[in-house]
């Protein structure tokens, strides 16, 4: 969901085409125990290779997009760390190829991607279980003319993004089941990409309460 959006009006030059090209966010999380953590996170835009558009992120990241007659994919992710380091896959990985993007750009499109959960279920103070359930979310574009302030500038022209997805986990006697919702707000602009994200998660049961994340695009004076 990271790549820059040259115009909303059309359905082409989508990819930046700027080799080097950084862009920064800030991002606020707040866990289920309501602990809220602040910190930054940047990409760097790497050229086209072949019909692939690589991003680099600062945490090893290589994101690889694509384009096709019906929109933007978000083709696979790999982690240039890999060979030394030990992180568990799920966090970097997709079920399958995911279109954060569909064409037409019109109110009230919808598509339907594969996601998975983040949130994580504590039980007492040594049994902690990370998720990452795959879950089918329908997105929709509700808005193609939206306006944002962010750090006192007025961008307009932004394409807004919902989407929405439940699932559901048992971990068995005596929990039994808990029902997880998930809803995402994304908005792309003219020239920057996406400028705005945001996910919350939540489960009816205490043991796994609610995540908010936020992530919002930072300018330079």
């Amino acid at each position: 969901m990271l790549l820059s959006i040259i115009s909303c009006d059309g359905e082409k030059d989508f990819f930046p085409t700027e080799e080097g090209k950084k862009i920064n966010y800030k991002i606020s999380f707040v866990d289920k125990e309501n602990k809220s953590k602040e910190y930054r996170q940047s990409f760097v835009f790497l050229g086209k290779d072949n019909n692939l558009f690589p991003m680099l992120g600062n945490d090893g990241r290589v994101i690889f997009f694509r384009k096709n007659k019906n929109g933007l994919i978000i083709d696979k992710t790999k982690n240039i760390y890999e060979s030394f380091i030990t992180i568990d896959p799920n966090i970097f990985s997709y079920p399958e190829e995911k279109y954060f993007l569909k064409f037409p750009l019109k109110e009230n499109n919808t598509w339907d991607v594969i996601e998975k959960t983040q949130l994580i279920m504590k039980l007492g103070y040594d049994r902690i279980y990370k998720t990452f359930l795959p879950f089918k979310m329908r997105n929709q574009i509700v808005k193609i003319n939206d306006v944002l302030n962010l750090d006192g500038k007025k961008i307009k022209n932004c394409i807004k993004i919902i989407g929405i997805g439940k699932t559901s986990y048992n971990p068995g006697p005596p929990i039994g089941n808990i029902n997880i919702e998930i809803k995402v707000e994304s908005c792309f602009a003219p020239n920057l990409g996406l400028i705005k994200y945001t996910r919350e998660e939540k489960a009816d049961s205490e043991t796994m309460g609610k995540i908010f994340f936020d992530k919002v695009m930072m300018f330079e004076d």
